[in-house]
């Protein structure tokens, strides 16, 4: 066959190709090669054939071989990446489409595709140089401006990508479709009444396209409009019952109202439509969380990762919830992935901060902190939390500062009101630090507050009133709290108590003119009664801020807390058949140890010193299930700690009580044992730092029994537990424990 015959044939052949006669096209393809076996054309045009009918492994053979009979050709390596693309080998793809452009610079189509999978690589500083030179070299096709236009947004460019959007829309006016990008961007910019109107527009040339309606709602649920954004997810599954995305949204938007089980049963159903939809796995994630599902969530985190990457918000959410898990490296990890995405992302930094907070500790929290501030100056929350590492750090007045500036940016933040109270009490500012501690209940750090049917009492004259006083946070705190509950009762007409159950009948005895019961409250905290009794409410932490204002209102307090008589003589009675010798109660623990709490608490191996004074007798006050802790440490100290199978410690409050009550001395850490001890009376040695509870003086002023042994700078509970064992073996006739700090 000439070469003249062989040209007219090949041109036969591509007008059969160009005309969606394949079949036609690839017999005489074919039928070239037959005669000439290494015509590059031919085995350029067959390969693309082969591609385009996803024949992917003969269009890489079949190109390659052209690229070998013809070298140079920048289309013959352009193609050969779209067959390699389909096979999944983007590497070798990218190296093809660089070659492309490196022998064709203006070859813009290349540079097109090269920004395209170099963005799905993730190498998105050079998918933005190539698609740069794609809008350079085609100035007059939207398509480069628009991909540009979503990789900016991608990265954070917000103004960027409105603007290439908008030259996009310019070079077609009546497009719905750049209409619709161009409202995209804006919403992404959070310019929310701009992109409404622009989907209107949208809407207006195309009404029944269920992005435009689906992208519509989002921005009527950001304009705080949630029932026409429900709305409009609803018409977007009108249109197209299979559209994942809305179904996805409608979950959101239950999210938004408090209704977790809904919003993980509508991403399921978006997950059924489309498995692949990484958005709602993401959702997914946070309904888990919302639930407390937190290895679920983990789960869908992790899969909505494996399907997009690149998804800065979604490894921002896995490193929350690793960091809830107490799983640091992980969480740390997944931030910095994060930050590599979106490095110039001040949120991005200030979770950052809170991960390596707890591994690294809180001079390494306070660096990220302050990259989040130097970013966004006016980040209030950055701000506090910062104000808390330097806290932590003991760089008070640094500190104050920073919850200041927090506060002058969002005057209601919570957090920051609650910590600068905190701060503002340990340092003895008690009067300043109690309005900022009535913040408590906001700051996410304690538990909710109630909401029961009536006025809430803010120190007012009492006189005629019938106040509820309601228990909060912890067993401890409500002992502590209790000793305000006598000058409540004397003010008031009647009060009543509602406490934590295993309390009722203890409280009930120590406040006879009081009347006590358990809290009315659900496990959900949510009200289940209507207070009929009471014309007024307050949380037992807030009778502090009326009858604590000063270090004078302590005093030497008698115990406040009265045992059951009958149960002290069984008690005494029973521990009179204990060998002679101080009777000693001990407690080292709290049942919940997290990372942030483990610091404060103690193991038993570091009890050897105490546990090495002669002439006392042990007697355990730690619930919970601790009898292999009692067992090993008796075994490897030689010691006996006494304890009875027939007294629940963690639920009998009034045998803790009376037994409590017998002993000659109590030692703990911060633990409701301890704070018990206090309240009956008896002499309790607290091992433990400074807190907020020692009001900026060397003690505890709630507790005139309590002695506190604190660590050395940079010691730790070890070293003061040995401190405490010194003292003891110093004691030497009657018990007296001067409320002081060692």
């Amino acid at each position: 066959m000439s070469g003249g015959t062989t040209r007219a044939r090949l041109a036969e052949a591509l007008s059969l190709h160009q005309a969606g006669d394949l079949r036609g096209a690839e017999q005489l393809y074919r039928g070239i090669l037959g005669r000439a076996p290494r015509d590059a054309d031919a085995l350029h045009l067959l390969g693309v054939l082969c591609h385009q009918t996803g024949r992917g492994a003969d269009a890489v053979a079949l190109i390659g071989k052209a690229i070998r009979a013809k070298p140079g050709v920048a289309e013959f390596h352009a193609n050969l990446a779209l067959a390699l693309q389909g096979l999944g080998r983007a590497a070798e793809a990218g190296s093809q489409l660089t070659e492309a452009v490196r022998l064709r610079p203006d070859y813009w189509e290349a540079h097109f595709n090269l920004g395209l999978l170099l963005q799905g690589l993730g190498r998105l500083d050079g998918a933005a140089t190539h698609l740069r030179a794609a809008v350079d070299l085609r100035p007059s096709d939207p398509a480069p401006y628009g991909a540009l236009a979503t990789l900016l947004g991608a990265i954070g460019r917000i103004a960027e990508s409105v603007a290439y959007h908008q030259a996009a829309l310019a070079l077609r006016p009546e497009e719905p479709a750049l209409i619709g990008n161009v409202a995209a961007a804006l919403r992404d910019a959070g310019m929310m009444q701009h992109a409404a109107d622009a989907y209107a527009e949208a809407l207006r040339r195309d009404p029944q396209n269920p992005r435009f309606l689906n992208d519509f709602g989002l921005v009527m649920q950001a304009l705080g409009r949630a029932d026409d954004a429900a709305n409009c997810f609803e018409a977007a599954l009108g249109v197209d019952p299979g559209f994942a995305e809305a179904e996805d949204n409608l979950g959101s938007l239950a999210m938004l109202r408090g209704r977790a089980d809904e919003a993980a049963a509508r991403h399921r159903a978006a997950l059924r439509r489309r498995p692949t939809l990484s958005a709602a796995w993401n959702n997914l994630g946070n309904a888990l969380k919302a639930q407390g599902m937190l290895a679920g969530a983990t789960i869908a985190w992790r899969t909505a990762l494996a399907l997009f990457p690149n998804a800065a918000e979604v490894w921002t959410n896995l490193g929350n919830g690793l960091r809830a898990v107490e799983r640091f490296d992980g969480s740390e990890a997944a931030h910095r992935r994060a930050l590599r995405l979106r490095p110039a992302n001040a949120i991005a930094h200030n979770n950052l901060g809170d991960a390596v907070q707890m591994s690294g500790g809180d001079a390494v929290g306070a660096t990220s902190y302050r990259r989040a501030l130097a970013l966004d100056p006016a980040y209030a929350e950055a701000a506090s939390n910062l104000g808390l590492a330097l806290q932590r750090l003991q760089r008070t007045a640094e500190a104050g500062a920073w919850f200041d500036r927090a506060l002058a940016l969002v005057p209601d933040l919570a957090l920051a009101r609650f910590n600068r109270g905190l701060l503002r009490l340990e340092a003895g500012e008690i009067a300043r630090g109690w309005p900022d501690y009535a913040w408590r209940f906001g700051s996410g750090r304690i538990g909710r507050v109630r909401q029961p049917a009536l006025a809430a009492w803010r120190g007012e004259e009492l006189s005629g009133k019938r106040l509820l006083i309601w228990r909060e946070q912890g067993v401890g705190d409500e002992l502590l709290f209790a000793a305000c509950y006598a000058e409540a009762i004397a003010r008031a007409r009647h009060v009543v108590i509602e406490s934590d159950a295993r309390l009722v009948t203890l409280l009930q005895r120590s406040f006879p003119s009081a009347s006590v019961r358990a809290q009315t409250v659900d496990a959900e905290g949510r009200e289940t009664g209507m207070p009929t009794d009471c014309d007024l409410h307050t949380p037992a932490g807030s009778l502090a801020r009326v009858f604590r204002g000063r270090l004078a209102d302590f005093g030497p307090l008698p115990a406040w807390i009265i045992p059951d008589p009958v149960r002290v003589a069984q008690w005494l009675e029973r521990l009179a058949r204990l060998p002679r010798g101080l009777r000693i109660g001990i407690a080292w623990r709290s049942q919940l140890l997290t990372a942030e709490r483990r610091g404060a608490y103690t193991n038993l191996d570091q009890w050897a010193p105490v546990f090495a004074v002669p002439g006392i007798t042990l007697v355990n006050l730690q619930y919970g299930e601790v009898e292999g802790e009692l067992s090993t440490a008796e075994q490897a100290h030689g010691v006996t700690i006494h304890r009875w199978p027939d007294l629940d410690l963690r639920d009998d409050f009034e045998g803790a009580a009376a037994l409590t009550a017998t002993l000659d001395l109590v030692i703990a850490p911060a633990v409701s044992a301890g704070e018990l001890a206090g309240a009956v009376g008896t002499p309790v040695w607290r091992i433990g730092g400074c807190d907020w509870t020692w009001l900026g003086t060397g003690v505890r002023p709630w507790f005139p029994s309590m002695r506190v042994f604190a660590p050395p700078p940079g010691g730790g509970l070890g070293e003061a537990l040995e401190r405490a064992a010194q003292v003891l073996r110093e004691l030497s006739g009657p018990l007296l424990f001067p409320a002081n700090v060692v």
